[in-house]
């Protein structure tokens, strides 16, 4: 049985590997990608429209669903679960809060419960609310830190424009609070222990992935991140400066891989990767 606010069932659109997002999720992960999101949904949906859970403890959740014989790799559930927050299966900005949801749950969710009379959704809630004309503005000013908004002066303004305010504002307390937010890829970073949540750099590695993923496919500068962990994490002498050793290496790794494709494009990524790290470059 479900909790109070939780549900016994959900429904599933019967053309669900036609949406892009599984698309993707299965191209990367095949089988393991689509039940790792199906039983974060049961999970999910069991609680109500969220769950407090971070990502090593969701990657908990899964390997006892699915057992260990079916996932190859110690971080395998966490990089699947990282990439379903970076093409939107469930939203990144919780997830960095240890909360796990999305809009399209929290839009199921009301469909389902429709019936119910009175719950509350004020937890977590990302969907567009429409709060009376004074509760949008007592949330403005309380949430606002160093702003003053005058209220006749934000009554005259337009809704564009006082959804702007709040934005800002809101944005303001959550760098005060929680610091800069993290490109997915940073979050990868973090979760192979490439670098901790205090490293000074982080708002660096964002800038980088931000024009690496512009510069290249974003599914091969996700796998050369992965493989340079995975390098660093095996080096037995220390790296001193974290970033630029980061930094030189994708950069010239990606370079190196697309001038290899366009030489050999029926070489895996893997059989690239394997012979780059027995390279000079890497036994320097």
């Amino acid at each position: 049985m479900s909790s109070n606010m939780g549900l016994d069932y959900f429904n599933i659109d019967v053309d669900i590997f036609d949406d892009a997002k599984i698309i993707k999720l299965m191209k990367r992960y095949g089988p393991l990608g689509f039940i790792s999101y199906i039983i974060t949904l049961t999970n999910v949906y069991k609680k109500g429209y969220f769950l407090e859970a971070s990502v090593d403890d969701l990657a908990h959740i899964l390997l006892n669903r699915i057992g260990g014989k079916y996932v190859s790799g110690k971080y395998k559930l966490q990089e699947i679960i990282l990439y379903m927050a970076s093409i939107n299966l469930i939203s990144a900005e919780l997830l960095k809060q240890n909360v796990i949801s999305s809009k399209g749950i929290q839009k199921r969710f009301v469909k389902m419960t429709k019936g119910r009379k009175e719950q509350d959704l004020s937890k977590y809630w990302i969907l567009d609310k429409k709060p009376d004309r004074v509760e949008k503005i007592t949330q403005v000013i309380e949430e606002s830190l160093e702003s003053y908004v005058d209220e006749d002066y934000f009554n005259s303004l337009s809704k564009e424009e006082q959804k702007k305010i709040k934005r800002k504002e809101a944005g303001r307390k959550k760098i005060k609070e929680q610091g800069p937010d993290k490109h997915y890829l940073t979050s990868c970073l973090l979760n192979y222990r490439y670098i901790d949540d205090y490293d000074l750099d982080i708002h660096q590695y964002n800038q980088l992935f931000e024009e690496l993923n512009k510069a290249y496919d974003q599914d091969i500068v996700f796998e050369a991140t992965k493989y340079i962990c995975n390098y660093a994490s095996r080096k037995t002498t220390q790296i001193r400066d974290k970033y630029h050793f980061f930094e030189k290496s994708i950069n010239e790794n990606l370079k190196l891989l697309t001038k290899r494709r366009e030489r050999d494009p029926n070489q895996s990524f893997d059989e690239y990767l394997n012979e780059l790290l027995d390279s000079a470059y890497y036994k320097q």
